[in-house]
C-alpha cells in the first residue's frame, strides 16, 4: 500500500511535526499580516497576529487531538501533545508580540480566549482517550464472548 493510500488514521504524526508545521503556519500568516498592514490594507488590523495566533492554537488542539487515535503510546503522545503545545504558546506568542507591537494585555481578550482553548485541548485529549479505552474494552468483551480469546 502506497503511503498517500493510508489512512490519516493510520499514520503516527509525531506532536512535535504537527507543532513544527502550525509554527510554520503562524509565520507565513503572521508576515502576510504584517505586509498587509504595511499597505494600509483596511481588512488588517495592528492586533492581527494575536489572531492568528490563537486561531492557530485551536487548530493545533482539534488536530492533535483527533490524531491522537492512532497513537500507539497513549502516554508518550500526551506529554509530547502538551509540550508542542507549550512551545507552540511561547513561541507563537513571542512572534504576535514582536510583529504586532502589541502585549497580551494590549490586544484584548486573548488571555481569556488562550485559556479557553487551553481548557478545552486538554478537555479534547481526555474524551478521545476515553474513548479510545472504551473500544479497546468493548473489543476485548466482544472476542470473550466469540470464545475468540
Amino acid at each position: 500500500m502506497n503511503y498517500w493510500e493510508e489512512s490519516l488514521y493510520g499514520k503516527n504524526i509525531s506532536p512535535f511535526l504537527q507543532g513544527a508545521i502550525v509554527l510554520g503556519l503562524i509565520l507565513i500568516f503572521m508576515l502576510i499580516s504584517l505586509l498587509l498592514f504595511t499597505f494600509d490594507m483596511p481588512l488588517v488590523k495592528k492586533g492581527a497576529p494575536w489572531t492568528i495566533f490563537a486561531t492557530f492554537m485551536l487548530f493545533y488542539a482539534l488536530v492533535n487531538s483527533v490524531l491522537s487515535i492512532s497513537a500507539t503510546s497513549r502516554n508518550k503522545y500526551w506529554m509530547h501533545s502538551i509540550l508542542a503545545y507549550i512551545v507552540i504558546g511561547i513561541v507563537g506568542g513571542s512572534l504576535a508580540y514582536l510583529i504586532s507591537g502589541l502585549s497580551i494585555d494590549e490586544a484584548g481578550s486573548y488571555k481569556w480566549i488562550l485559556f479557553i482553548f487551553t481548557f478545552c485541548y486538554l478537555l479534547f485529549l481526555s474524551i478521545v482517550r476515553a474513548m479510545k479505552k472504551i473500544v479497546t474494552i468493548a473489543q476485548k468483551q466482544d472476542k470473550r464472548l466469540r470464545g475468540e480469546e
